[in-house]
């Protein structure tokens, strides 16, 4: 972490962060977020949105969009190596604009028709894949006139990229269309869906632990991944998104083959 971040700003992103995460419309999400990052990130602006591999990028606005990234919601996206770089590899990762410019980023056409027009001059962004399909971003942006992000920006950012991905997986379920089931157990492992199924039905890690013959903390270690992988961070949440999705398998439907 940065030496020099004052009280202030922890103050600010802790603020944020609490409020993000509990908050229900994307808006409200990105409001509290971006305010609580632009002070631990010192930033002109702080975006988030999803990158979604069959259809168009997604910024979410915590006000009204602007023009220039409009543009890019609906056709510049493609040509951002960030989302390159997401497109072509199902890996998390938290980046500096250097690290992907191999010399021709500012001949490139975005940088000619998107980028430069739009005053942008620095970016630090990750991307924390949800599935398959989807991922949510944070782009931390200077404009023109501002110094570049450096070593220590950067450190402060990866510090920060788990509660960034809670927050990001948290606009993920808000943001998908009503009647999209909220809950597949498809990516887990044989032994994290019988957890979680088992979850499912009210069982704690105690309990799970003597059902499963398997040790108190083994159960807390499979419970934390499954909550991981399906974007959750409770049990409440887990049973009230099988609620939502309308089914709710029993643990007996669960095999689990060593």
């Amino acid at each position: 972490m940065r030496p020099d971040l004052t009280f202030e700003q922890l103050r600010h992103w802790s603020s944020g962060i609490t409020a993000a995460v509990s908050a229900t419309l994307p808006e409200e999400i990105s409001a509290h977020f971006t305010a609580g990052a632009r002070h631990l990130v010192a930033s002109d602006q702080v975006y988030i949105g999803l990158y979604l591999r069959d259809s168009a990028s997604i910024t979410i606005y915590e006000r009204d969009p602007d023009h220039w990234n409009r543009n890019y919601d609906t056709r510049k996206y493609r040509q951002d190596p960030f989302f390159r770089l997401f497109a072509g590899t199902r890996q998390d990762f938290l980046l500096p604009l250097s690290a992907l410019d191999k010399g021709d980023f500012h001949t490139s056409a975005y940088y000619r028709d998107f980028y430069e027009p739009s005053g942008s001059f620095d970016e630090i962004t990750g991307v924390f894949n949800f599935d398959r399909n989807a991922a949510g971003f944070v782009t931390y942006l200077r404009r023109r006139g501002a110094r570049p992000f450096g070593t220590e920006d950067l450190a402060v950012a990866e510090a920060t990229a788990d509660a960034t991905r809670l927050v990001l997986e948290r606009l993920w379920r808000q943001w998908r269309p009503p009647g999209e089931s909220q809950l597949s157990l498809a990516g887990l492992s044989p032994r994290e869906r019988q957890i979680a199924l088992l979850l499912i039905d009210g069982g704690c890690a105690k309990t799970i632990s003597r059902d499963l013959a398997i040790a108190p903390g083994t159960v807390r270690n499979h419970i934390k991944t499954v909550y991981r992988k399906l974007g959750l961070h409770s049990q409440v949440e887990l049973m009230a998104a099988v609620r939502e999705a309308g089914t709710a398998p029993h643990p007996a439907a669960a095999t689990f083959s060593p």
